[in-house]
């Protein structure tokens, strides 16, 4: 009677907690469909540059894909009329290219965060006349034109337009750029985008705009979904999913971006924070923190169960910077994965598990045999193998197909030093004195 190995498995198992606080997020991401996986940076990364400190660490080892807070705006890229300043977005697409992540631009329009020498064209918000239509459309295109032609192929991913939608009603915002230039401002922008960087993907990017049937939710889509038939340059719609903990109603949300893949647009999760109130935290953390981690396992399993949202961004991974308690006068807070400390908190191991889950289901590794058993042990450093016909040789691969150690022996019994392999899935195959290869994955 062949004998099922369930020991490889329940290893499996049993190190994955241990590998919780080893693995990273990327490492996962990379795994499940290319999923990108990223975060937003703020001031304090451009003051700790690259130094090597935790702040770094935990991004590097955890994101492939980045995004400026306020660093790409407009008041930030063009604080002078034709004078561009492209001191921290330089060094943040340099830091992407340094680390092998991609970059979303943030962003090419909108109605705030402008420079002085725009918002003088608006007086008590109301358009002032110091611009016509065709002065503000050549100082638009000109902006959108130099900072995309610059990072061509840098910047991957674009928030061409920012929240251009009103609250509660859903009608187009009264930015400078609508009462001057006019609706099409949307369409304009997004069709200088494509022809400065073809290849760059386009988003509208909007809040409260998340959940299916809700009034700006129906204007928001019925609007882009016109721009995609009238065959405007627009790859789909970013949802910042700024959140309230143990609030979200996931149904409407995964509703929402089915019937944008049904018209051939993308959903990306682009600034997800999930908050909770400070004085439910206090009463009880435990609990709350409970909540917040199923939240964010809702959220990244909508991501993978739909085609069309290959984008997981939250806005900040630590506490420690998150813009929540000031934008909440301190009434909510905790809202990312880590916290002040940067100690992963439940919601980063509920992310972690699920992508570790699908990784380990989009590469399932089946034996070629599955009669002879092979044991597998850890202590110190090292791997046991041990079978109960003779091996000829033990090799030991990353999931890239990367051959890392080679055991040429006649022996049922080997080890294999780990000091130097990194944590992370690997596969384990066996060749046995009688012909049979057996095949494993185990997670170090």
């Amino acid at each position: 009677m062949k004998r099922i190995i369930l020991l490889v498995w329940v290893l499996i198992i049993s190190f994955l907690s241990q590998a919780q606080l080893q693995q990273s997020l990327n490492f996962y991401a990379d795994k499940c469909q290319s999923l990108k996986i990223g975060t937003a940076v703020g001031s304090n990364f451009y003051t700790a540059y690259d130094n090597g400190d935790i702040y770094n660490r935990t991004i590097i080892n955890n994101f492939n894909i980045l995004v400026a807070e306020n660093e790409m705006k407009f008041d930030a890229m063009e604080p002078q009329k034709g004078n561009f300043n492209y001191n921290n977005s330089d060094k943040l697409v340099a830091y992407a290219q340094k680390y092998n992540m991609q970059l979303r631009g943030h962003n090419l329009c909108w109605h705030s965060q402008l420079p002085s020498w725009i918002t003088a064209g608006l007086t008590n918000g109301i358009a002032n006349g110091t611009f016509t239509r065709t002065s503000l459309q050549a100082i638009l295109k000109n902006h959108i034109n130099t900072i995309v032609t610059r990072y061509k192929g840098k910047v991957q991913q674009w928030d061409a337009v920012n929240e251009p939608f009103n609250d509660g009603t859903g009608t187009l915002r009264n930015s400078i750029w609508q009462q001057v230039i006019g609706n099409d401002y949307i369409d304009s922008t997004f069709v200088w985008a494509h022809r400065a960087d073809p290849d760059a993907k386009l988003y509208l990017n909007e809040y409260s705009g998340e959940m299916y049937g809700d009034t700006k939710s129906e204007a928001m889509f019925n609007y882009v979904k016109s721009m995609k038939d009238r065959g405007i340059p627009i790859t789909g719609v970013g949802f910042q999913c700024h959140f309230m903990v143990n609030t979200i109603n996931f149904t409407k949300l995964d509703q929402n971006i089915k019937r944008y893949a049904v018209a051939g647009l993308e959903v990306i999760i682009t600034e997800l924070d999930i908050r909770i109130k400070n004085t439910d935290y206090n009463s009880n953390p435990a609990k709350w923190l409970a909540y917040q981690a199923s939240d964010y396992q809702n959220m990244i399993n909508i991501c993978l169960n739909n085609s069309n949202a290959k984008t997981f961004v939250t806005w900040g991974f630590t506490d420690k910077y998150s813009w929540i308690p000031n934008f909440t006068n301190n009434a909510y807070g905790y809202s990312l994965i880590f916290d002040n400390s940067y100690t992963i908190k439940p919601a980063y191991t509920s992310i972690l598990n699920v992508l570790a889950t699908e990784s380990a289901r989009l590469s399932a590794v089946n034996p070629v045999k599955e009669t002879a058993e092979v044991r597998l042990f850890f202590t110190n450093g090292l791997a046991f193998i041990k079978t109960d016909n003779a091996m000829t040789r033990c090799q030991l691969f990353d999931m890239k197909g990367n051959c890392l150690i080679v055991s040429e022996v006649k022996n049922n019994k080997i080890e294999i030093p780990l000091n130097n392999v990194q944590s992370g899935m690997y596969i384990l195959k066996v060749q046995l004195e009688n012909g049979q290869t057996i095949t494993r994955k185990f997670i170090r």
